[in-house]
């Protein structure tokens, strides 16, 4: 069995070859309930997704049986409110050219990621389910990103001969995050602002009121689920993937456990004035599964990235 990985570069594609190879020594080929996988962890360098000979190219070369779907453009809040067109052109560009390829190739199955943020801001019911996606328009602050992921599920669903998981996680954290400040996503944004304001004992400044609440998903606790449905036979659906609503907390939580590992003492400030984004996304994972407490996780997180600083996206 031939599975193609996109967007192996990035957070969730480092972490799933982790786990793939953690399953079988050979780094390459996983035998499970007698199937042999071959993967193809595929790089920007290897086929830019934006480009559909190359895409095709690479289709025809492979022919993969399973295709796990996990390029994106991405980045946190502010990245998105700046720069919602960029989000959504790139992104349509690269999932058309998926499910078009998928299409062409008769890919047996597609494994895509969406995200909560593809949620309604306004008429909904919490905890969220994937039947209200589209129920209405995403928030303003990420609109591009979340129409393009919204533009992926639908046109994925039109597949007729391709069996289409659509995992839809809570907001990821991990160890091979992007830590550029103006970029990256809530977790690790903190963890870099928090380093450098014990590193040059400044006030740590922080966006938002710190109000907004999140369920934080480690990133291998989803490598793991993709795993499953890569080895499973259910036919097409929409998984909801997050850690139960009790774990949700607030921004300011998250700073506090943050800082607190960090042992930084200094004064934190909060620019009440700056977007929060979504104030709220709780959602109910459709999945049965123990997640990991996100005290270890964001442990884990801080150690490599305090221990892999040097070579970090930052």
């Amino acid at each position: 069995m031939k599975i193609l990985v996109t967007g192996s570069n990035g957070l969730v594609g480092k972490s799933l070859q982790k786990i793939v190879n953690s399953i079988n020594e050979n780094e390459d080929v996983i035998s499970s309930g007698g199937i042999q996988h071959e993967y193809y962890f595929l790089t920007r360098k290897d086929c830019n997704l934006i480009d559909v000979n190359e895409v095709n190219s690479t289709f025809e070369k492979i022919n993969p049986d399973i295709v796990v779907h996990l390029a994106s453009m991405v980045g946190g809040v502010y990245e998105n409110i700046n720069n919602n067109y960029n989000m959504f052109i790139n992104n349509i560009r690269i999932n058309t050219n998926i499910v078009d390829a998928c299409n062409k190739y008769n890919v047996k199955k597609l494994i895509n990621i969406l995200s909560t943020c593809v949620f309604p801001d306004q008429n909904v019911t919490y905890p969220l389910t994937a039947d209200q996606i589209h129920n209405g328009p995403p928030h303003s602050s990420n609109n591009g990103y979340a129409f393009s992921k919204r533009a992926l599920h639908f046109g994925a669903s039109l597949l007729k001969n391709t069996t289409v998981i659509n995992l839809i996680p809570t907001n990821l954290y991990g160890e091979h995050d992007n830590y550029e400040i103006n970029k990256a996503h809530v977790i690790p944004a903190l963890i870099h602002k928090t380093l450098l304001a014990k590193t040059n004992n400044t006030t740590l400044q922080i966006n938002g009121t710190g109000n907004a609440l999140r369920q934080f998903l480690y990133v291998d606790d989803l490598s793991k689920i993709i795993c499953s449905h890569i080895n499973s036979d259910n036919k097409s659906c929409d998984f909801m993937v997050s850690p139960p609503e009790s774990h949700e907390i607030s921004i300011k939580e998250l700073v506090n456990k943050i800082v607190n590992i960090f042992n930084f003492k200094g004064e934190i400030q909060y620019d009440t004035k700056a977007s929060d984004g979504q104030i709220k996304k709780t959602t109910v994972s459709d999945i049965d599964y123990s997640f990991t407490d996100i005290n270890t996780g964001l442990i884990n997180t801080i150690h490599f990235f305090k221990t892999n600083y040097n070579n970090l996206r930052i």
